[in-house]
């Protein structure tokens, strides 16, 4: 059998059409369609020293484009822009260096969230954006910062104090060479630049002091900081401790994101209010359900919720233990045993005896607190009650106690909630969009580290593979003739 000719010279009759090289229906076209309909005249153009600018929707395009397929940094851009078809295709053969494409994402870190909501409006005149239901999640995303690079407040501060003794000594050392020298040469001649070790030692204590001039002076002695990053934070993950950033996402029942944030703090719970704020202002409106796992239980998210008149889903426990008796001694009567008289304030156990609130017992943590109130049976009367085995293993007179705070209805009418088989149903959901949105960042995006550093440079790059991440959603249901494109005027 003959073979087709081979020859890596190959030149051409007439110059080849980049057009044709990308096909008609490759998901870059509509990629680059809907990119033409947005609006940019907020957007700040890329300079280049001595030459036009580059086209600000160009740019769109390659960096949402690179953010879509999983490509970050800006070198690595500016590869594709040499040897790939659809980049060279998408920038019209121009090839920005990679400098020109990190000022171009950092020059408008002011408008990102403009650039987010407007293609939520775009998604929405697709008919893409129903708030009947949201998910709420948070992942952690490993921070540009070593492990090495962390200490507590508490040995950066001893560090400061060895490094300015480091300076005091070597100081003294050099002006005491100093008096020798005059006495040998005279006062009047010159002396060489300063010692390295000098200069080594005032570049320590200058770095330390820039750590700890970013340190909140009210944060805990314990708390570790990177010197390379000093927003960055230890965060418990699956896989163990690392340097982190703990990034927030709302999503859709089309899995598009209409909310993304970063935060600095590793738990969930104070990051349902900035949720809903950041929904409203972004599409206008609130959700009419919000499902969101364990991590956002606490009374004052079921408050906010009644509230604001969203229809929350918040359970208490895993999604598999909803319902579940899970207390460590279920032989004994539960707090549901006790009936609570809210006229009189206070606890009536199943033997009739009466617990009224005795104590307050207050918990603060570094990222909130709860009061709660500790209502108390008469002293002794537990030590002679007939159910004693039934409803305590306290052998004091102390007996049997109940807690309750100020959101205990709310929790209740959540619990009610979820016991049913429609609350079940519903919440099951939220493991169907929002986990497969983080699963689509992190693998197809590659949200698995930041590149740039601080909290600012974590939360541009969380938009910007937002904005992508929602782009191709649209891009798909376009090719599946699920919403039909109009051609941008």
């Amino acid at each position: 059998m003959p073979f087709r000719s081979y020859d890596q010279n190959q030149s051409f009759l007439f110059p080849p059409h980049l057009n044709d090289w990308v096909t008609d229906d490759h998901p870059a076209r509509v990629f680059s369609d809907l990119i033409d309909k947005l609006p940019i005249a907020v957007f700040k153009d890329a300079a280049v020293e001595g030459r036009p600018r580059y086209d600000t929707r160009m740019m769109l395009k390659v960096l949402l484009w690179a953010y879509a397929n999983g490509i970050r940094a800006s070198r690595k851009i500016e590869e594709r822009l040499r040897s790939d078809v659809v980049f060279m295709w998408l920038s019209g053969r121009q090839i920005p260096d990679f400098r020109t494409i990190c000022d171009f994402r950092r020059c408008n870190e002011a408008v990102i969230d403009r650039l987010f909501a407007e293609v939520l409006v775009l998604a929405k005149a697709l008919g893409l954006v129903q708030l009947g239901l949201l998910a709420l999640d948070g992942t952690k995303v490993r921070a540009s910062a070593g492990v090495k690079s962390f200490k507590t407040v508490k040995e950066w501060r001893k560090a400061l104090t060895e490094a300015r003794q480091k300076v005091a000594e070597v100081l003294a050392e050099a002006e005491a060479q100093d008096r020798a020298d005059d006495e040998k040469y005279g006062r009047d001649k010159r002396g060489d630049e300063l010692p390295q070790e000098l200069i080594d030692a005032r570049e320590r204590v200058a770095r330390i002091e820039k750590v700890l001039a970013e340190v909140d002076e009210n944060e805990a002695e314990s708390l570790k900081v990177s010197s390379t990053d000093t927003d960055a934070r230890f965060m418990h993950t699956q896989s163990g401790s690392m340097p982190a950033f703990n990034a927030q996402v709302v999503v859709t029942e089309d899995q598009l994101i209409v909310h993304a944030d970063v935060t600095t703090e590793p738990i969930d719970r104070n990051q349902l209010q900035p949720a809903l704020e950041g929904v409203e202002h972004n599409v206008g409106a609130k959700p009419d359900k919000l499902l969101a796992d364990a991590g956002y239980r606490g009374g004052p998210n079921l408050r906010l919720l009644e509230k604001t008149g969203v229809d929350g889903y918040l359970p208490e426990t895993e999604e598999k233990n909803i319902g579940k008796d899970k207390r460590n001694h279920p032989d004994l009567y539960g707090k549901t045993a006790f009936r609570y008289d809210q006229e009189q304030d206070c606890y009536i156990c199943p033997a009739g005896q009466v617990l009224r609130p005795k104590t307050r017992k207050r918990v603060i943590t570094r990222y909130g607190g709860h009061e709660t109130m500790v209502y108390k049976p008469p002293r002794g009367v537990c030590l002679v009650c007939p159910q004693r085995d039934q409803c305590t293993k306290v052998r004091t007179k102390a007996g049997r106690t109940i807690t309750r705070d100020d959101y205990e209805e709310e929790r209740l009418r959540m619990r009610a909630k979820l016991a049913t088989e429609e609350g079940r149903a519903i919440y099951a959901k939220r493991k169907c969009l929002v986990e497969p949105t983080i699963g689509q960042l992190k693998v197809v995006n590659r949200l698995v580290q930041f590149l740039l550093r601080g909290i600012l440079g974590a939360k541009l790059e969380v938009k910007w593979g937002a904005i992508a991440h929602n782009l191709m959603k649209m891009v798909r249901k376009a090719l599946t003739g699920e919403v039909r494109l109009v051609p941008a005027a």
